[in-house]
């Protein structure tokens, strides 16, 4: 996949009077939970957010596929990390959509989610990570 469209950049000021927020500003401002992994999907960032919904704060580049501790299916069956919804994604070059599934924190309450993991590409279409944005249920 080739990418010939402009190049934004979001981390600088625009030349005109518009002010472009950095990317952590931007995704510090969302309700929603919502974290970053690199092509190999380790977490590169999360916000507040996430870490309320997954009742801890996994660290960073330890953490791989998702920060949840664990995850089940909507039927109750343990679904390893690797094959998560963001596993799936950036081991298959697409977006996962209409899947819902259950963490569980630390503490071992349960909550119902809907993931929506996207693959990141630059504009050569090489891989460079993927974004999550997770829809707590009920």
């Amino acid at each position: 996949m080739t990418y010939s469209g402009p190049e934004y950049v979001i981390d600088a000021p625009d030349a005109d009077w518009n002010f472009e927020p950095s990317r952590e500003e931007l995704f510090k401002s969302l309700w929603s939970p919502l974290y970053t992994t690199d092509a190999d999907g380790w977490l590169t960032y999360y916000n507040e957010a996430a870490a309320r919904l997954w009742g801890y704060r996994p660290t960073l580049g330890e953490a791989r596929w998702c920060g949840s501790w664990r995850i089940f299916t909507s039927d109750g069956a343990h679904l390893p990390l690797d094959r998560c919804p963001m596993a799936v994604a950036l081991k298959e070059g697409r977006a996962v959509r209409g899947v819902q599934a259950v963490l569980e924190r630390p503490d071992g309450s349960r909550q119902p989610f809907m993931p929506y993991p996207t693959p990141l590409y630059d504009r050569t279409g090489t891989l460079i990570g993927g974004s999550n944005i997770l829809l707590p249920l009920g």
